[in-house]
């Protein structure tokens, strides 16, 4: 009888299920853990950031080399002694690369369970595909760009623009701004960045974020730089600069610069927590410097991007400098502190979002810069991609209209004087 109840019992043990509490249930019925292609972003010369979202805690390298069959070099992205982890998101730096160099790369996810503090479970890795990018540089005979802007987290917008970006095949998308109305909670940054559509946009294109006004709201927000890496400037007196940034490709030279929020700083709704007054009398130090610097000295063209307008031709606009009951439509004291120093160094144009709808201001001889104003996010409104390719003697920018296949705009700006 003893024997028989044995039998019985280890066959119960071998044909019925484990317990839904169980380790091994768990594991079983739990999703893939990696929940997002990778993001390229912050492309310097020798560096380049990779984030990738992740549905649980995590692990994760990038492996890379010049050599599409050989990935013979680790990124761990470790930092005081300790490699990445993260339940969200993981975020990975490549360094030591060089310039004007294409390189192959692919990111390598390891769900990490702890027990305690001296036991960590590692589990089954997921690698991804295989992907490229190249670095930047002032070498090559042309230098492409992309700007996308106000997608406020609407997926159909970023279902039209992702295949568009990919049939265009910039360089490099400059996100300007406005990826959200605010960052409330992790997963905001992961549908709004990270994974906002249905097709990846920058597995092999990297990135260029410009935060905007709604970017900087919300309790989150003040975490924004776990998945949307800054910029590591080399020089001591720029690294607090870190959303600005300057990129060059062959002939083009990008400069990135960051509004800050639409009203001021004593305003109530911010109740005491920005000063963005002060950092934009900063950024324009910083703006004077790279003017200066080779990289964009001996560009032909040269192209700054913000999220909110300069100016606004409109005289009794509001420019976000006074108590106004209405929302401000452009930023005046970034415009008086930035703009002339566009025209004093030879900046071609300007382009900007905020305002939701295109918009297109000449050049005057005061203001000897253009400025181009993107579309929004409405799936019946304006869904615009502004795009340019500098080549040979000319820059031309084109501005598309993705609801209805409409090209809104052609224009080409010659070489500028070089000094």
């Amino acid at each position: 009888m003893r024997h028989s109840l044995f039998f019985l019992f280890a066959w119960t043990l071998i044909v019925l299920p484990l317990p839904e509490s169980s380790v091994f249930a768990q594991a079983k019925s739990q999703p893939l853990v990696v929940e997002s292609p990778p993001v390229l972003s912050c492309p310097t010369e020798n560096s380049i950031a990779v984030v990738w979202a992740v549905r649980r805690l995590a692990a994760g390298v990038v492996e890379y080399g010049t050599d599409k069959d050989n990935l013979d070099q680790i990124a761990m992205g470790e930092f005081l002694g300790l490699n990445m982890h993260h339940e969200r998101y993981i975020q990975i730096r490549l360094r030591g690369l060089k310039p004007n160099t294409r390189y192959y790369y692919r990111t390598v996810t390891t769900p990490i369970i702890f027990h305690n503090a001296s036991n960590i479970e590692r589990q089954e890795s997921e690698t991804s595909d295989v992907f490229s990018f190249e670095t930047t540089g002032s070498g090559g005979d042309t230098g492409t760009f992309s700007f996308i802007c106000d997608t406020h987290r609407v997926r159909t917008a970023w279902n039209l623009l992702t295949p568009k970006l990919t049939e265009i095949g910039s360089d490099y998308t400059v996100v300007g701004g406005d990826i959200a109305y605010s960052f409330d909670t992790a997963e905001i940054v992961v549908n709004a960045i990270l994974r906002p559509g249905d097709e990846p946009y920058a597995t092999e294109r990297p990135m260029l974020f410009i935060p905007g006004n709604h970017d900087h709201k919300g309790q989150w927000a003040r975490n924004l730089w776990q998945a949307i890496p800054i910029w590591e400037h080399d020089a001591p007196e720029d690294r607090l600069m870190a959303r600005n940034f300057v990129v060059r490709k062959g002939p083009l030279a990008l400069i990135g610069l960051d509004t800050g929020a639409d009203r001021p700083d004593a305003h109530v709704q911010w109740n005491g927590l920005i000063s963005f007054e002060p950092y934009r009398i900063a950024q324009r130090d910083w703006l004077e410097r790279t003017l200066k610097s080779p990289v964009v000295a001996t560009a032909p063209f040269v192209v700054a991007f913000c999220h909110m307008p300069l100016f606004d031709p409109y005289p009794r606009a509001s420019g976000g400098d006074l108590a106004e009951t209405s929302s401000p439509v452009f930023q005046r004291q970034a415009g008086n502190l930035w703009g002339p120093l566009l025209t004093e160094y030879g900046v071609q144009l300007l382009v900007v979002g905020h305002r939701h709808k295109f918009r297109y201001d000449a050049p005057t001889t005061e203001r000897t810069w253009t400025q181009i104003v993107g579309g929004g996010h409405e799936p019946k409104g304006q869904v615009t991609i502004i795009h340019g390719k500098a080549s040979g003697d000319t820059l031309e920018v084109i501005v598309d209209e993705l609801n209805n296949g409409e090209e809104l705009g052609r224009w080409t700006f010659p070489k500028r004087n070089i000094k």
